[in-house]
């Protein structure tokens, strides 16, 4: 129960999460999940060592996605002029471009 009851908790935050960054909520959902399979599975003899290795990539992806929205919004909420805002969305930038235009 003490693996399945955060793992519940945090799927409900998870699916009424209103706010922008509610993509995060996955990481430790993701650690609870991996957990409570090993908990539930009696052939592996070890558990709560190796999940964080599993849940590498899945951070790997969110993380810098959560951050560049974050910047993103950031950016457009400290812009003064909205003439400015709509000038820039207009113009055709690589990738590059835009990372560079987040920091």
């Amino acid at each position: 129960m003490g693996k399945f009851v955060p793992f519940l908790l945090l799927t409900i935050w998870f699916t009424t999460c209103k706010h922008w960054w509610y993509h995060v909520i996955l990481i430790p959902i993701g650690m609870y999940l991996f957990q409570l399979v090993s908990v539930i599975n009696d052939d592996i003899t070890y558990f709560d060592v190796v999940e964080i290795w599993f849940l590498i990539p899945i951070m790997a992806v969110i993380v810098p996605v959560v951050y560049l929205i974050r910047a993103k919004l950031f950016a457009s909420i400290h812009r003064n002029d909205l003439d400015d805002i709509e000038e820039d969305l207009l113009k055709q930038k690589g990738f590059f471009g835009q990372i560079k235009d987040l920091f």
